[in-house]
């Protein structure tokens, strides 16, 4: 299984696929199709649901960072929040052996039954980063530990060499441990295609309002994804005509339309008060918050976190739990029916997690809010004295970031015991695990979501 963070049908299936011989050849031997996210399409939640069988609330994981139980204080999400057996987990109790390379969360490194090399969220290239801990001097020849590259606003030349660099690491990484250790299941996690995305987005999209048919960075971005097939190809020609294959995303990419500073909309709105007006834009952690008269507040990103101000579960909660409920639907409401500004609707997508998910883990937000239903971002500092901004201010609050995430990633599987069918639909995110360990003969185990990739109609 070779996970491509972030990648986009549009550019696998459409633009980039004659620069893509292998993934290509893959699609025209098996199956393909779009594949759903999670709610909400965030890398963390993403891959910890595609192999695990279990929705965002079952696991406790909303996004890169969860809030600490009793503040409103958050940390980042780790391998120590996944409490579920995951697919090389439930291969393992079968006495099959796995190797599973840079998958998020898979930091700090966990026993397996097999190999394991840590994902992104690894400090340093000196942490403690593999299983069994011996592994990461075997690996030390292929260089420092480098999961990822995080040069969002980097010159764009540096970053895609840096990229072509990392992912040539990852590569080695696999051919070794696949060709060495010869493990019945494999997975590898590339980050770059993520990273390209958030620097470059108006390079590889003409649908952008800022695409640039003439810009070398057309091709450059272009050469990213030719290299990183042509790095499959050659891990799939050491592996054998045997081997089932599988190339998966977590959520797709799409144009960025502009931010919308949600706890600026709170404000406008009376859900929010300040004592005192910023200075400058800040983070609200940063701001004069008169806790006593604010009743929700929101954390950004690609989506916005929004939570209620409920007396004994904040300092200052000013909101009875009785009202919970009605005080909930009436922010619902108001955000489903915000417009830009100018009195057009947003479309936006809000989500209440009870609703969503079969299960409350760890600390839900009250509401997911996505504006546009993904065209804005979600912005959270206060004192902007705007509601709206356009997509180079929204992408610089990231540092210069070029787009947003999107709900559909896509799927390409491939192998003896798959039928040339070609495209499917109706694919989500948990029928990757499920697929995985019934292509094994392995029971699937009770409760997990999901269905065959197999079983899809046409």
């Amino acid at each position: 299984m070779l996970g491509l963070d972030c990648a986009a049908p549009a550019l696998v299936f459409e633009r980039l696929r004659p620069h893509m011989p292998c993934v290509s050849s893959l699609m025209s031997r098996g199956l393909w199709g779009t594949l759903r996210s999670s709610t909400p399409p965030i890398t963390m939640p993403a891959w910890a649901c595609m192999v695990s069988g279990r929705d965002p609330g079952e696991l406790g994981i909303y996004g890169f960072r969860n809030r600490i139980p009793g503040t409103r204080a958050l940390r980042m999400a780790t391998a120590d929040d996944v409490r579920v057996p995951r697919v090389w987990d439930v291969l393992g109790a079968a006495g099959r052996r796995s190797s599973v390379l840079y998958v998020p969360p898979t930091w700090p490194p966990r026993p397996i039954s097999g190999e394991l090399v840590g994902c992104m969220l690894t400090p340093s290239p000196e942490a403690p980063h593999t299983h069994p801990p011996e592994l990461a001097a075997e690996l030390s020849r292929f260089g420092p530990h480098t999961p990822d590259v995080v040069r969002v606003g980097a010159d764009p030349g540096a970053l895609v060499e840096a990229l072509i660099e990392a992912s040539s690491q990852h590569f080695d990484v696999a051919e070794h441990l696949l060709t060495t250790r010869k493990p019945d299941f494999a997975m590898m996690v590339e980050m770059g295609t993520d990273r390209l995305h958030h620097a470059m987005w108006p390079a590889l999209d003409p649908s952008d309002p800022r695409h640039d048919p003439r810009s070398p960075l057309v091709r450059d971005a272009r050469d990213v994804y030719a290299h990183i097939d042509a790095r499959i190809g050659r891990l799939l020609e050491r592996l054998g005509p045997d081997t089932t294959v599988m190339v998966v995303s977590d959520h797709g990419a799409r144009p960025l339309r502009g931010g919308m500073y949600v706890n600026e909309w709170l404000r406008q709105h009376g859900w929010l008060v300040l004592r005192t007006e910023p200075r400058a834009p800040c983070a609200l952690e940063h701001a004069d918050v008169d806790w006593g008269r604010t009743r929700a507040w929101a954390e950004g990103g690609y989506h916005a976190r929004i939570t209620l101000n409920v007396k004994g579960l904040f300092p200052d909660g000013c909101i009875e739990p009785a009202s919970l409920e009605a005080e909930t639907l009436a922010l619902a409401e108001a955000l489903a029916a915000a417009d830009d500004g100018t009195s057009r609707p947003l479309g936006s997508r809000v989500v209440r997690p009870r609703d969503a998910y079969r299960a409350l883990e760890g600390t839900p937000p009250d509401l997911l809010f996505f504006p546009g239903d993904l065209d804005f971002r979600a912005l959270g500092e206060v004192g902007t004295g705007t509601v709206f901004v356009g997509p180079d201010e929204a992408g610089a609050s990231r540092g210069n970031d070029g787009c947003n995430h999107d709900w559909e990633g896509l799927f390409v599987l491939a192998g003896p015991d798959v039928p040339k069918g070609g495209s499917r639909r109706g694919a989500g995110l948990h029928d990757v695990g499920v697929t995985a360990l019934r292509l094994s003969g392995v029971p699937v185990p009770d409760g997990w979501l999901g269905q065959d990739l197999r079983e899809l109609g046409a």
